[in-house]
């Protein structure tokens, strides 16, 4: 039986899946490998290099992101407008098999009639004019510029989403208003490795994880020591671990006499997050799904959030959810006193597996290629 062929067009090189949109399209391509399609994965890359990793699961060809500051200037989006490659269309224009755009970043060959013709999938990540206006609340004032146009180019490109047969949302509420501009958007949720806990006995300390070299995350470590300032103490302390952090949080962590982790390893990571009795998490963007509330909800932990960590995901039954600072101090000193039961540890569990099985999510598009055929 002769396998379906299918093109993926990936935003970067998702390899390692070290982050949050290259574990995605990772964890997709090995599950849509494993249901037996003969993939061409067609990558950008701007750094990561070639990764032999992926060639376990697909032919990969390389194409170089052409980054010019002249396009900084013009309608498109730089995300966009960053990714075009005459060589991509030829090369997508070999066959007649069915393509998949990773992120608005990689739709700009949409617009071409003959691509319109194919079946086509874009799947979403954010709804990125939002993403990007929220990057600009902690950026510089240059960065603060970009982030502030990107957006306003953004909001206006989307409609190029009327353009592809079929829009794959990240969660419900992208998809409600992803439905503004199609009407066949369906939720494919992200696709992750497996999360492994167990129900143990926690300890008394509270943790916030994540990689730390990242603006957003650092922000939110920062803003998470302020909110709890005055009621962190040594019965009860908190640890603020992950990869890289600046020396901003380093000097931070030292004068409000916060434990800090840095580089711990995969398994040093996971024994952190499965032995914490409360996680705390802080967004300033409601984007995507966090791979590291995930990993959380695996744990025997409890997990306090602000409302932007869960708005639309699915998860907000399992977290304590705190509108403002103030809010956020009064329930971490009421969860400090508060563990999880076995009971809740195994709805926690079997909502992971039912929600984030990669093969089970990942068959909507087998199902929906197979689906087009038949007409």
């Amino acid at each position: 039986m002769t396998k379906q062929k299918l093109h993926i067009v990936s935003l970067d090189v998702p390899f390692p899946a070290d982050y949050g949109g290259a574990i995605d399209i990772f964890y997709r391509l090995k599950a849509l490998h494993k249901l037996g399609f003969d993939l061409t994965l067609h990558v950008f890359e701007y750094g990561r290099g070639k990764q032999a990793e992926l060639d376990k699961f697909a032919k990969v060809i390389y194409y170089p992101r052409k980054k010019n500051i002249f396009q900084l200037f013009g309608s498109r989006p730089f995300i966009v407008s960053s990714r075009r490659s005459k060589a991509l269309l030829a090369n997508l224009l070999q066959d007649n098999s069915p393509i998949i755009f990773e992120g608005l970043h990689t739709t700009w060959y949409l617009e071409n009639e003959e691509i319109q013709q194919r079946l086509t999938f874009v799947r979403t990540h954010n709804v990125e004019h939002e993403y990007y206006s929220g990057l600009k609340n902690n950026a510089s004032f240059l960065k603060r510029f970009y982030f502030y146009q990107e957006a306003k180019k953004l909001k206006r490109y989307q409609t190029i989403l009327a353009k592809c047969k079929y829009v794959l949302a990240i969660k419900t509420e992208d998809a409600e208003y992803l439905k503004k501009f199609h009407s066949n958007v369906h939720i494919l949720p992200a696709s992750i490795p497996d999360i492994i806990g167990e129900f143990l006995p926690v300890k008394r300390y509270s943790l916030f994880h994540g990689n730390l070299s990242v603006k957003e995350n650092e922000s939110a470590a920062i803003w998470i020591i302020h909110a709890l300032k005055n009621v962190i103490d040594p019965t009860f302390p908190l640890v603020i671990a992950g990869k890289n952090p600046t020396k901003k949080l380093q000097e931070m962590c030292r004068n409000e006499k916060i434990e800090l982790f840095a580089n711990p390893s995969e398994k040093e990571l996971h024994k952190l997050v499965q032995e914490a009795q409360i996680h705390v998490l802080h967004t300033s963007i409601a984007a995507g799904v966090k791979l590291k509330l995930l990993a959380c909800i695996m744990s025997s932990g409890q997990i306090l959030v602000n409302d932007k960590m869960v708005l639309g995901s699915m998860l907000e039954k399992f977290c304590t959810i705190a509108k403002d600072a103030k809010e956020f101090k009064i329930d971490y000193i009421g969860l400090q006193n508060s563990v999880l039961s076995k009971e809740e540890f195994v709805q926690r569990a079997q909502f992971i597996q039912a929600n984030f099985n990669n093969a089970q999510n990942c068959s909507l598009i087998q199902k929906i290629i197979k689906y087009e055929n038949s007409l």
